[in-house]
This record gives structure tokens, sequence and C-alpha cells, in this order.
């Protein structure tokens, strides 16, 4: 019996270095990135007794000088109304404002899953093109992610309660523990995580599959899930050999990426380094340090964005390759035609770009 989470590894080879390599194209390969990016969530100002002394900062001899009057100026009347809230009140805010940012990460990670999966076919990267004609497909997508989310975290509730009622954690209190119960509580509550955990990747791995299936079958998430859990009840050995391939992949290729990342940070470390001491010993010159310090914020804020984005980037190469050994596993399991860049031999080069438009077509 042939394994065909062990025959799509050569054909993924294949197509990843097509995609990425013949020829290098380095605006292909940030674009990539960025999809990647998307898919893989008391101290202050002194007011001293009053509002009028912030106007104070930027004169000479003060540790904001050199900094404009009217940047001076913004910052304190924010502050000052920023102040006039309670603590409370600014951290569930705070809460709000990250829950929210969260959310709408997950929701455009959700449509890129779709432009993920439609570049790599066709080895065409268009990211606004592929977002707005995929976007109601990820807005799906996005609902059945939170409709799972609620659902994982009933389950560990479920599964959790029956455990702190036999520690006695909810009658008495963590305090009254014994060392015993504490252990049982902690053993406890990480075997819970670890079965939701296996869980969840085991959805998220049929959600994986239904993706393309739903872009292909032209059918919405939920009824291309549906489709992988059917086929899935025929042929489940498949599956299960393809978990546990996929699973050696990753670790695999994590040990690659590490290993390049590495070598990736000391490089990149070295070189943010030699710019921070420039900036800082030019700002210096001109500047007290306070204010020195404070225009760091924003470069250091760039530089941690520079610094996710080049990891990202490093790694982009093998979620290349993961992602193209699922879709060359899903076409030997699944019933579904998937309109493959390099399927010339199956129709002929002069047929493609029409094969293309009508597999690819957006739903009616």
């Amino acid at each position: 019996m042939s394994w065909y989470v062990i025959d799509a590894v050569e054909r993924a080879i294949e197509r990843t270095r097509t995609c990425l390599f013949e020829p290098i194209d380095i605006w292909k390969w940030l674009k990539l990135t960025i999809i990647v990016l998307f898919i893989g969530g008391g101290g202050g100002f002194n007011s001293g007794g009053n509002s009028g002394s912030y106007n104070n900062y930027g004169g000479s001899g003060s540790d904001f000088s050199g900094i404009p009057q009217g940047f001076i100026d913004v910052v304190s009347n924010f502050y000052e109304h920023l102040m006039s809230y309670s603590e409370a009140t600014l951290i569930i805010f705070a809460i709000v404002l990250i829950f929210l940012f969260l959310l709408l990460l997950s929701l455009i990670g959700s449509v890129m899953e779709f432009v993920f999966v439609e570049s790599l076919v066709r080895n065409d990267v268009r990211i606004r093109e592929y977002f707005s004609r995929y976007l109601m497909k990820g807005v799906a997508l996005f609902i059945l992610r939170i409709i799972i989310g609620l659902g994982t975290l009933l389950a560990f509730v479920i599964l959790a309660l029956p455990l702190l009622f036999m520690t006695g954690i909810v009658d008495g209190g963590i305090d009254r523990l014994g060392g015993a119960s504490i252990m049982l509580l902690i053993m406890g509550l990480i075997a819970i995580l670890f079965i939701i955990v296996i869980v969840a990747g085991i959805i998220g791995s049929f959600i994986n599959l239904a993706i393309p299936v739903s872009l292909y079958s032209q059918s919405s998430i939920y009824s291309a899930l549906s489709r992988v859990l059917g086929q899935f009840r025929h042929d489940w050995q498949q599956i299960v050999v393809y978990w546990v391939g996929r699973l050696i992949l990753a670790i695999a290729a994590g040990i690659l990426v590490a290993i390049v990342g590495l070598i990736a940070i000391i490089i990149l470390g070295i070189l943010l380094l030699i710019v921070d001491v420039i900036l800082y010993f030019g700002f210096s010159a001109i500047l007290a340090d306070t204010a020195v310090w404070i225009l760091f914020i924003p470069i250091l804020i760039v530089e941690f964005i520079v610094f996710i984005f080049v990891m990202t980037f490093v790694g982009m190469p093998v979620r290349v390759f993961m992602k193209y050994h699922m879709l060359t596993f899903l076409q030997k399991w699944y019933p579904l035609d998937i309109p493959m860049f390099d399927a010339y031999h199956h129709i002929g080069e002069s047929n493609m770009d029409e094969w293309l438009n009508e597999a690819t077509a957006p739903d009616e």
C-alpha cells in the first residue's frame, strides 16, 4: 500500500523549488512572507501640581531640551486626558483594544489562508486581488475558528471542573491545598491541556485540508469541511499516517529553521546594535538623555517589527514547502482536481489559463 504522505514529499520539493528559486524573485519572497506573517495575534510625567509645568520641558537645560515645543504640548495634553480616567477603566480599555486587535489579525489571517493556497497553486502571488476575491470565504473561516475556539474553551472548563472539585480548591481555595493536591491539580491540568492541544491540532488539520477543497469545489468552508470528514471516514488510514508524517516533517523543518534563524538573529542583532549605538551617540550630541530615550521608543518598535519580519522571512520557504506537501497529499487522497501550475502534462500549456480561471472562479 502506498502512503500518500511519503509520496508527496518529492513533488512538494519540486514545486517549492520552482516557486521560490526558478527564478529567484525577491518581490515574490516578500509578498509570501507578508502572507505567512499574517497566518502564523504608575510612572509617567511629573505634573508638579499643575498642567502648566509641562510647558517648561522644552526649555534650555531641561530633560526634554531639543524636542519641539509643539510635540511636548501634544504629548502632555494627551497624557492629562488619559490620566483623567481611573486605572480600572484604562486597564479594561487596554484589554478590549488588544482583544479587538487580535480579532482583526485573526480575520486577516483567515483570509490570507485562501490567498496563500491560491498563490501557491497558481505560482502567482497577488495579495490584493486574491484578498478581495476570497474575503467572504475568509470571514466564514474566521467565524468557524471563533466557534471552535469557544468550544475548546468550554471543553477545557468542563474537563477541569471535576478536577477542581476533587482537589477541594473550589471550597477552600488554593491556600488550603496540600502538596499532594497541588501536584494532582497541576498534573491534571497539564493532561487536559495536552488532550485539548491534540484534538485542536486534528481539527486544524481537517480545516487546512478543507480550505483548498472549498476553493476548487466552489463550496463553503463548512461544506468543504463536511466533505473532508466524509472522505476521512472512507480512508482514515492515510490521514493517520499523514498526521505522523507531518509531525516528523515539522520537527525536521523546525530544526532547520532554528539553525538558520539563529544565524539570522546573530547577524541582525549585530547590525541593529551598530545602528542603535550610532543613533544613540548622534542623538546624545544634540539632545538631553531623557529626550534620547523617548526618541528611541519608536526606533525600538520599528526594530522589533523588522526582527519579526526577518524571522518570518527565514521560515517562509519551509511554510511554502509544507503547504505544497499538503496540497500534493490532498491531490492523491481527495477526489478533487486542484489546478496546480505545473499540471501542463495533463491539459497542455495552451489551455492552462482557461483551466485556472474556470477552476478558481469566485462563487456565484
